[in-house]
């Protein structure tokens, strides 16, 4: 039976063997980094304090594809000490650039958190003494302590609880908040400033996506008519995306004047500040959202294809929703024929079910009905 990785951490650590250096190899979607946040959170609480025990303090370093690394790249350096973007060939890592580095100075251990083949295999050739991580592809045997992920009917936060047992005896994982503290991003409210913020409560809108299938068509109504109605209950409303969903953004706020369009502007740092420090958000099924929910926000994901047991924002104030798989009236406008729901989602009920939510981040609740309600 394999050690307790928090009991092998130890004896490297009593030994000498090894750096006091914890890589973490995270996922490629910026979704899917987030879900990773409370592993990550549960894992160090428990092995910075294993290590402190001994008088020595862990080096925690991420590594990844430009959004996996780039997560971490203003990171309060007790977090995440390094950020390594990994070079190579077209969408591929280099795993030689890596065990040159842990052949000269050996890490104690490299978790794996991808499904990435080249990299356990540069930490097997480099012997590092703790190797973790998911072991679908048959490879276990390149592993310390291999983990199941793939094709699991949980959610993804949850397919990690077997790997945080392994290496810490752990049973639960705990939400990590994603803070400024915590990634950085402190230049998020000075841009929002010079884009014509004026202090107002703002809204983020995460509008884009790559997947067709997640979109909330027709996105030239739905966008701009929520905009336009969080802008005259008094709210800001704020554009988020990639450089990629810049146009489409350009059309949507030229849509509903008054739109701030931050598309494309901001570091992944930046925009989860901007999201930390938002009245809320809503987006459709996109890494923003996963974000905005990460952050604590009150957060209303319009779910189409997606599975929401599988992969809705996690955080105390977020729900994802769908509207009905049928048609409810005459004259209804057409939607989205490869939709699952959101484009039967309204702008108002958008916005009615963030304004709850933010009721209950405040601790307040909806009020009773008016006497003069219909029964």
């Amino acid at each position: 039976m394999k050690a307790n990785g928090t009991q092998a951490l130890k004896e490297s650590l009593r030994r000498g063997d090894a750096l006091p250096e914890v890589w973490i190899r995270f996922p490629r979607q910026l979704g899917d980094v987030i879900f990773a946040l409370p592993f990550l959170g549960s894992l160090q609480r428990e092995w910075n304090a294993a290590a402190a025990e001994l008088g020595v303090t862990l080096k925690w370093v991420a590594v990844g594809h430009a959004i996996g690394a780039a997560v971490f790249s203003e990171a309060a350096e007790s977090v995440i000490a390094e950020s390594v973007i990994e070079t190579g060939g077209v969408g591929k890592p280099d795993p030689w650039m890596l065990l040159r580095r842990w052949r000269k100075d050996r890490p104690v251990a490299v978790i794996n958190l991808s499904q990435s083949v080249r990299l356990i295999l540069a930490a097997w050739m480099a012997r590092v003494p703790i190797r973790g991580g998911i072991a679908d592809n048959n490879l276990s045997l390149l592993y310390t302590h291999p983990f199941k992920y793939r094709d699991l009917p949980i959610h993804i936060v949850q397919r990690y609880q077997p790997l945080l047992e392994k290496l810490t005896g752990l049973t639960d994982i705990r939400w990590l908040p994603i803070t400024p503290d915590l990634l950085g991003g402190k230049g998020a409210l000075p841009l929002l400033r010079r884009a014509g913020w004026d202090g107002r409560p703002y809204v983020v809108l995460a509008f884009g996506t790559r997947g067709e299938e997640k979109r909330w068509f027709p996105e030239h109504e739905n966008w701009p008519g929520l905009s336009q109605l969080l802008m005259d209950q008094g709210f800001a409303t704020v554009l988020l995306g990639s450089p990629d969903e810049k146009p489409l953004a350009s059309e949507l706020a030229a849509l509903a004047p008054g739109t701030i369009d931050l598309t494309g502007q901001t570091t992944i740092p930046e925009a989860c500040a901007v999201q930390y420090h938002a009245y809320g958000c809503v987006g459709v099924d996109t890494g923003l959202s996963h974000c905005s929910a990460g952050a604590g926000r009150p957060t209303v994901t319009l779910m189409n294809m997606s599975l929401e047991h599988l992969i809705q924002p996690q955080g105390p104030f977020s729900v994802a929703v769908r509207g009905p798989a049928m048609g409810l009236g005459e004259g209804e406008r057409p939607g989205n024929p490869r939709g699952g729901g959101a484009h039967r989602i309204t702008p108002l009920r958008a916005a009615n079910i963030l304004h709850a939510l933010a009721l209950e981040a405040r601790g307040e609740q909806v009020g009773p009905p008016s006497t003069s309600a219909g029964v």
